[in-house]
C-alpha cells in the first residue's frame, strides 16, 4: 500500500513561540482552550489553508517520488502527487474537495514548469530541530536540497498564495519560523549550508512561480537563541493564570493584519464564551 507523506506542523515549531511573542491571550486561547470551547488554531477549512495544505501534499509526494527515482528506490512505495491530494481532501470532507480541481491545475502547472530539476532531493517534509538550554525548538523543512552547481544544501519552504508579490520575499526573510530554520540548517550542514530558498507558487489564474534565496538577517540569526528562550519564559510564566486572564496587546495592527481578524477578536472584546 503507498504511503501519504504527512505534511502537517512540527511538535514544538515556531507557531507556539510566535503566537506567545505576537499576543499571550492569543497563544492562550490556541494552545490551551479546547475547540470545543472555541480554541484551536482556527480557519481550519478558510480557503487559503486548504490549498496551502493540499498543494503542500502534492509538492511532498512529487518531490520524494522523484528522490526515489534517483535514489534507484520503489518510487510506487508513495502516491502520486494527485492522488495523494485527493485522499487528503476525502479525510478532510466536503469544503476540502471544493478546492480540488485549482489545485490539482495548480500542481500540474507548476511540475510542468520546472520540469526537470537540476538538485539532488535530500529529503522530503523531514523533521528538524535544535536544543537552546532546557527547550527544544523543532521544524518540519517542506524540501531539503543539494545543488548540483555549487554542491551546497539548502532548505526549500513552499509558500502558495493567491498573488506573488515582491513585499512577500521581506516579509518572510525576516519570519522566525525560517531563521530558525537557516539556524537549524547551519547546525546541521556546516559548511555546505547554502541557506533557505523560497518556492512560491501563485494557485489563482495566472498561475506564476518564483524562486529566491531568502536575504540574509545576520543579527535576528545570532538574536534567535535569546528569542527563543525569552518566548519560553513567558510560556512559564503565565501558566498559572485562567484561558482568559492571560495579557492582551489590544492593538490595531495585531488584532486585525493582512490575513484579516485574529480568531479571537471577539472572545478578547466579550469574554471568553463569545
Amino acid at each position: 500500500m503507498p504511503e501519504l507523506i504527512n505534511a502537517g506542523p512540527s511538535p514544538r515549531g515556531w507557531s507556539r513561540l510566535g503566537a506567545m511573542l505576537q499576543c499571550p491571550q492569543k497563544y492562550a486561547y490556541t494552545f490551551i482552550l479546547p475547540e470545543d470551547q472555541g480554541g484551536g488554531k482556527g480557519a481550519k477549512n478558510s480557503p487559503a489553508l486548504i490549498k496551502g495544505s493540499l498543494l503542500h501534499t502534492g509538492l511532498a509526494h512529487h518531490y520524494r517520488i522523484m528522490q526515489a527515482r534517483q535514489n534507484g528506490e520503489d518510487e510506487k512505495q508513495w502516491f502520486e502527487p494527485l492522488v495523494a491530494m485527493q485522499l487528503q481532501a476525502l479525510q478532510e470532507g466536503e469544503e476540502w474537495l471544493e478546492h480540488l480541481e485549482d489545485c490539482n491545475i495548480a500542481l500540474n502547472a507548476y511540475i510542468a514548469h520546472y520540469g526537470v530539476e537540476t538538485f539532488y532531493v535530500v529529503a522530503v517534509e523531514h523533521m528538524i530541530s535544535t536544543k537552546i538550554g532546557d527547550y527544544e525548538v523543532t521544524g518540519r523543512a517542506d524540501l531539503i536540497i543539494q545543488s548540483r552547481s555549487d554542491n551546497k544544501v539548502y532548505i526549500v519552504d513552499h509558500k502558495t498564495t493567491s498573488r506573488i508579490s515582491g513585499s512577500q520575499v521581506k516579509s518572510y526573510g525576516i519570519s522566525g519560523q525560517l531563521i530558525g530554520y537557516d539556524y537549524m540548517g547551519r547546525e546541521m550542514f556546516g559548511d555546505l549550508w547554502g541557506g533557505m530558498i523560497l518556492n512560491q507558487l501563485q494557485h489563482k489564474d495566472p498561475i506564476k512561480y518564483n524562486r529566491v534565496t531568502l536575504p540574509p538577517s545576520p543579527n535576528m540569526l545570532v538574536r534567535f537563541p535569546q528569542l527563543v528562550r525569552d518566548a519560553e519564559e513567558m510560556i512559564a510564566r503565565y501558566s498559572t493564570r485562567p484561558v482568559d486572564e492571560y495579557p492582551m496587546v489590544m492593538n490595531e495592527l495585531i488584532c486585525y493584519h493582512r490575513y484579516g481578524a485574529c480568531p479571537f477578536v471577539d472572545k478578547c472584546r466579550w469574554g471568553k464564551n463569545a
